[in-house]
């Protein structure tokens, strides 16, 4: 399947705001800037308080990112041959029991569910001049003891497993 397939469900702003990921998947970033079109509010594509970015305006999660030394032990993303990656992002709140506590995990929790791409950013360089690496879409495929497993689509569009785990909790 196509990164289209997977976004032809989700608002106009959802989408735009997947595909700014989309577009600079590899890429060197500053702090992203909110998106912003004629009559509507601006759309942030993710959020410094938190890792996982839920807007209020989505019932889905929209973006994650990885900090330089953050305080969740997040392991480092595996590279395939295809292009395409894996990485397992932690929840938020470090006790793995208290998972649906946060809406955050809930938002991936229903991206999941509905197989809704997320944007995912690395932080690379710290202050005073923070650089991300966009690391493009990924598909949440799994949850396991902490850990949200993501499946990154390749710069092509491409997606390891396009079936991915049917067992949701």
């Amino acid at each position: 399947m196509s990164i289209k397939e997977f976004t032809s469900s989700l608002s106009s702003r959802h989408r735009r705001a997947l595909k700014w990921f989309a577009e600079r998947t590899g890429q060197e970033s500053p702090w992203p800037t909110p998106l912003i079109l004629a009559g509507e509010i601006p759309t942030l594509l993710a959020c410094r308080p938190k890792g996982i970015y839920k807007p209020k305006w989505s019932q889905y999660a929209l973006s994650v990112r990885l900090a330089v030394e953050g305080p969740y032990p997040d392991r480092e993303r595996v590279l395939r041959k295809d292009g395409t990656w894996k990485l397992a992002y932690f929840q938020e709140n470090k006790d793995p029991h208290s998972r649906d506590s946060e809406y955050t995990n809930k938002g991936l929790l229903k991206c999941w569910r509905d197989r809704v791409p997320i944007g995912v950013m690395q932080q690379i360089r710290r202050k005073p001049r923070v650089r991300y690496l966009i690391l493009g879409l990924a598909l949440v495929s799994n949850w396991k003891d902490g850990y949200f497993l993501l499946e990154g689509f390749s710069a092509s569009g491409l997606v390891h497993d396009p079936a991915l785990s049917r067992k949701r909790r």
